[in-house]
């Protein structure tokens, strides 16, 4: 059981293989178990992973994608309401003109014939015109509790049943498996009072866990039933009847803060689709999935993080903006695995069309666009590239328009990692955009010089918005 008697020498692989093997048997022992309550106290006691986005790395108010590899929790997220359709922006000037005021950037992408030359002019940029309907319901009904309930009270009944020993025992192995997994994140929810980091925790090992059904050891037996089982032992989860105790800290969480069970719905829906969709036609259906496996982790966490006393302005505002976070960093995920997910799941999340766009073919991508001899990468797929990547930081830009509306004490952690998880683009590029062979990552020297930038930002008064 995961935090048992492990032998002091045990290696690091040997550590992780075991944390691994707790955490899918606990997901899976469930969907085969179905839901209840907890009868013996740690009767699971065990833990999986969860992607916030299938995460990158981020907290809800940043999420991600983690395809079978742990990374920082992410507010990965989209926003639920941008400019629509196709939009020509430009880096040096906000464009006033653009509906809901969002801000742009610029997309340099050379030119290479294709389909569809639009696609490849400087400045343009595609982005979803529909799919966003369960993002807003969702986060309209969040706000809504929010309002309804106030910033300390939650949907859940008060947890009973339960010693105070066992729920530290459910929040302290929450807390063991988001240090584990997503270190930096980790290290960002140290920042937070004890109350939030544990909250946060355990919304980060639900995510882990739904993700892992999917994505971990046992994925080839899951089923569309397993997941209506795992649906149910959420609701039970959110009526105040956990199944283990990991479920208890996740129990307890929602008792002590107004988050709406909708987003870890829309979530399950995300793995619903893993099931059974390999391909995404357009970005408006990748958008969708992006909401659902990321986006959700924004407002999931955005009533744990808080917004300032001082901010006066709109609550969509901070939530869209939770979303955008949500949304950029399932994007880069995706980006940074293509390589990964086209070789081991045959998994092409970027979209058909926008790969059309610039004449290449999924046989392709599935084989690599890059010379085995040289290591040269396909100049039609360093041009795709470069238009996904501006597209993806066009959502970190959007992303912080709502950041310093949170509370102070979140503030920090969530620049940090929007700031971190925006770099994985700026390595996937250091790799001349070869993503098939070569994983990008953040540097650890990296990753220290941003910490004064993200204490910087993190800084600034709401009032300064």
């Amino acid at each position: 059981e995961f935090g048992g008697g492990v032998a002091t020498q045990e290696t690091w692989k040997a550590k992780r293989r075991r944390i691994r093997c707790c955490i899918c048997r606990s997901a899976w022992k469930a969907t085969r178990e179905g839901t209840g309550s907890m009868a013996v106290p740690g009767r699971v006691g065990r833990s999986s992973r969860t992607v916030a986005t299938r995460s990158g790395g981020g907290t809800s108010s940043v999420a991600g994608k983690t395809n079978g590899t742990p990374s920082a929790p992410s507010m990965k997220t989209q926003p639920a309401f941008v400019p629509q359709g196709n939009v020509r922006i430009n880096r040096e000037t906000p464009s006033r003109g653009l509906r809901h005021g969002c801000r742009t950037v610029k997309c340099e992408a050379t030119t290479i014939g294709s389909s569809d030359s639009k696609m490849q002019e400087p400045g343009y940029l595609q982005l979803a015109t529909v799919g966003q309907e369960s993002e807003i319901s969702a986060m309209e009904r969040s706000i809504s509790l929010l309002k309804e309930l106030g910033p300390g009270q939650g949907p859940s009944k008060p947890l009973k049943g339960f010693s105070l020993d066992i729920l530290d025992e459910g929040y302290k192995r929450c807390g063991e498996i988001t240090s584990f997994y997503a270190k930096t994140f980790y290290l960002g929810t140290q920042l937070m009072p004890p109350e939030k980091q544990q909250a946060i925790w355990a919304i980060y090992v639900w995510c882990r866990r739904t993700d892992e059904l999917v994505d971990g050891p046992n994925a080839s037996r899951i089923t569309p039933e397993a997941l209506d089982r795992w649906e149910e032992r959420l609701v039970a989860a959110f009526e105040g009847r956990p199944y283990d105790i990991l479920d208890a800290a996740l129990t307890d969480t929602v008792s002590k803060f107004p988050i709406d069970i909708q987003p870890f719905k829309d979530m399950i829906d995300g793995m619903r689709m893993d099931l059974y969709k390999p391909r995404y036609e357009t970005f408006d259906e990748l958008y969708e999935y992006c909401y659902r496996v990321a986006g959700t982790v924004g407002l999931m966490t955005t009533p744990i993080m808080g917004v300032d006393p001082l901010y006066d302005g709109s609550l969509e505002k901070v939530y869209k903006a939770a979303l955008a976070l949500g949304t950029a960093n399932q994007l880069t995920n995706i980006l940074r695995d293509v390589g990964e997910d086209a070789k081991t799941r045959n998994r092409i999340y970027v979209p058909k069309a926008d790969l059309a766009s610039f004449n290449i073919t999924e046989d392709e991508v599935l084989t690599g666009m890059f010379s085995p001899s040289s290591g040269k990468v396909d100049d039609r797929w360093r041009a795709f590239m470069k238009y996904q990547i501006e597209r993806a930081r066009y959502y970190f830009k959007e992303a912080e328009t709502g950041v310093g509306a949170l509370d102070k004490d979140a503030r920090w952690p969530v620049w940090s990692a929007l700031i971190l998880y925006r770099k994985i683009l700026d390595s996937i590029e250091n790799n001349d955009y070869n993503n098939f062979t070569t994983r990008a990552y953040v540097p650890k020297w990296r990753k220290l010089s941003s910490i004064p930038v993200a204490l910087l930002k993190a800084s600034a008064s709401p009032k300064d918005m």
